[in-house]
Formats: structure tokens, C-alpha cells, sequence
């Protein structure tokens, strides 16, 4: 058998959706930086409050992983999962186009100093407050974080 024979057996025959994948991902681009933004909200909020996932989780009525998956940046939340989000944390989400406008002008965005409280308090959202901001680091000036990461490995 031939190396090229060998290779051919070796190769799926099925073709892939990883180019309509790409596709999705980059016209989905602005949406998933407004949740990320919006989770790193609620992680900022979470944090100040003192509570876990599981508590805004009791207080939503869903499950834990319903809010992992919320705080991860990666959900298309629905305009009554923001208000009611918004009642329960009262803080603003659904102003963020309005913010970014004015971050632009002031460069400071999604309340650095928040942020650095965080880095500061050995949260246990930091490293989701992290993985946010290194997904976008246009968001937050990242030096502030990743100066404090050697204190959480």
C-alpha cells in the first residue's frame, strides 16, 4: 500500500462544518463581545455583593450551570434574562452600547478598578473575569490583571 493509499484511509470522507463554523463565529463577533462585556459585569457585581454562581442562580430561578454558562460570555441572553438579571444585581446591562460610546471618549471601561478588586481579593470569579478579558482585551487594559495572576497559581 502506498503512503498516499495510506493517507486516503486515514482521511474522513465526511465532509466537515468547520468553514460554515468560522463563518457563524465571526458574524456572531459583536454579539459574543457584548456578552462577554456583560458577564464581566456580573462577575464584577457578583463579587461585590459576595455571592457565588449558585446564589444568583437561586435568586434567577435556574440552574447553576444556566448561570456558568451566562457568566462564561458566551450566551445570547434574552432581553428578560437582562432585566430581570438587572433587577436582582441592580446594575445597568442593558446601557452597554451607550457605555462603550463613552469608554471610547474616557478609556475606561466596564469599571477597571472593579476589576482590580478582583485581582486583589483572590475572588473565586477572577479567573472567569480573566478569561473574559483576555478573549477581549480591548475591554480592559489586561496589565492590571495579569500583574495579579501570580498570586492565584
Amino acid at each position: 500500500m502506498t503512503n498516499k493509499q495510506k493517507f486516503s484511509k486515514l482521511v474522513s470522507s465526511e465532509k466537515t462544518s468547520t468553514a460554515k463554523e468560522v463563518k457563524d463565529r465571526i458574524a456572531n463577533r459583536p454579539m459574543l463581545l457584548e456578552s462577554q462585556g456583560i458577564a464581566l459585569k456580573i462577575l464584577i457585581r457578583l463579587d461585590e455583593l459576595n455571592w457565588t454562581q449558585k446564589v444568583l442562580a437561586a435568586h434567577l430561578n435556574v440552574s447553576p450551570q444556566q448561570v456558568s454558562k451566562i457568566v462564561s460570555g458566551k450566551e445570547n441572553l434574552t432581553i428578560d434574562t437582562l432585566v430581570h438579571l438587572q433587577g436582582i444585581l441592580k446594575i445597568p446591562l442593558l446601557a452597554s452600547y451607550l457605555e462603550k460610546e463613552q469608554a471610547t471618549k474616557k478609556t475606561v471601561t466596564y469599571g477597571i478598578d472593579s476589576v482590580y478588586k478582583i485581582a486583589n481579593s483572590k475572588s473565586p470569579h477572577y479567573v472567569n473575569a480573566v478569561k473574559i478579558i483576555e478573549l477581549n482585551p480591548v475591554t480592559v487594559n489586561t496589565s492590571i490583571i495579569h500583574s495579579h495572576q501570580k498570586a492565584f497559581l
